[in-house]
C-alpha cells in the first residue's frame, strides 16, 4: 500500500507552514503527486475592509498568491505539484473540495483556530470534506506540531468499522513509523456493553503489513476517555493520533460531538480520522 495522491488544504493561518511541510514530507516519502487548493472566498486574517466587494478582490488576490508560492516551493523540492484555487461561498467551495478530495489517498486539512474570526467556516468546510469526501484526513493542529516526519503512531481502537477503516487508511504512513501503539481506553461504557474487540487480531493483521505494534490497555480512573488518550500522547511522546470518524447516520446531525471530535478540538498533535 501506498500514497500518490495528496490534497492539501492551503490558507494564511498559523498552521500553514507545518501543513505544507507535512504535505511535502509525505509526498516526498512516498513519491506522490500533490495537490494544493486554495479558497478563492476566504478573508485573509489581515484584511481590514468591511465593503464586500473589495473582500472579494482582496480574497481572490490572496488565494492565487498562496498557490502559487505553494506550487514554486514545491517544485523546488523536487515535488510533482499542482495547485487550484477554488471558487464560491462557504457551501459550494467545501463541496468543490470534497470532489477534488475523492480522487486523493490522503487529504491533509488544518484544525480550525477558535481565535480566528472564520473559525465558523473552517469547522463547517472540515465537516463537510470529512462527510462528502470518503477519504482519510490528516488534521494538522494550528497551535503547530514538532515534528512532520511521523516517530511514533498511536491507534485509539475502539473496535468500530470507524475505527477499522482509519487504521487501514493509515498504514502506508503507520508503516514508516518507529512506533505504533494500540490503545484501549477500558471506559464504562465498553465494559457495560462487554465488547470484544478482537485486539489480537488487529495486532496480527498489522504484523502482515510489517507494522509491529503494541497494545496498552488502560484504565481511565476520574478522567474521560478523549483526557485518557491525550495523557497517553503525552506520556508515550506521540507525534500521529489515529481515530475514528465520529458516527453520525446523518448529515444534517450536528458532527462534533463525540470523543473524536473533542479531540480535534483539544489535539496536540496530528489527528488522521477517516469516516
Amino acid at each position: 500500500m501506498s500514497i500518490k495522491d495528496i490534497l492539501v488544504f492551503l490558507d494564511d493561518s498559523a498552521g500553514h507552514e507545518d501543513r505544507v511541510n507535512a504535505a511535502f514530507d509525505i509526498s516526498k516519502a512516498h513519491g506522490a503527486h500533490l495537490t494544493g487548493a486554495s479558497l478563492a472566498s476566504m478573508k485573509p486574517i489581515h484584511a481590514k475592509s468591511d465593503n464586500e466587494e473589495v473582500l472579494m478582490r482582496i480574497s481572490d488576490k490572496q488565494a492565487h498568491k498562496i498557490a502559487g508560492e505553494f506550487a514554486e516551493n514545491a517544485e523546488t523540492e523536487g515535488i510533482n505539484v499542482e495547485s487550484l484555487v477554488i471558487n464560491g461561498g462557504a457551501s459550494k467551495s467545501a463541496l468543490k473540495m470534497a470532489q477534488y478530495a475523492r480522487n486523493a489517498d490522503l487529504v491533509i486539512l488544518g484544525q480550525p483556530d477558535p481565535s480566528r474570526d472564520n473559525f465558523s467556516r473552517l469547522e463547517g468546510f472540515s465537516q463537510e470534506v470529512i462527510l462528502r469526501s470518503g477519504r482519510p484526513i490528516l488534521f494538522m493542529p494550528y497551535i503547530g506540531t514538532r515534528r512532520t516526519g511521523f516517530k511514533k503512531a498511536m491507534i485509539a481502537w475502539d473496535g468500530t468499522p470507524a475505527a477499522s477503516r482509519a487504521v487501514h487508511d493509515s498504514i502506508p504512513l503507520l508503516a514508516r513509523t518507529q512506533e505504533v501503539f494500540i490503545l484501549i481506553v477500558e471506559s464504562k461504557k465498553q465494559k457495560e456493553q462487554k465488547k470484544n474487540l478482537l485486539e489480537d487480531r488487529l495486532i496480527r493483521h498489522l504484523s502482515h503489513h510489517e507494522i509491529n505494534a503494541k497494545l496498552l490497555r488502560v484504565n481511565p480512573g476520574s478522567n474521560n476517555v478523549p483526557t485518557t488518550i491525550l495523557n497517553k500522547i503525552s506520556e508515550y511522546d506521540i507525534d500521529l493520533l489515529i481515530i475514528g470518524g465520529y458516527g453520525t447516520p446523518t448529515l444534517k446531525q450536528k458532527v462534533f460531538g463525540s470523543v473524536s471530535a473533542i479531540l480535534l478540538k483539544s489535539m496536540i498533535v496530528p489527528v488522521l480520522m477517516s469516516h
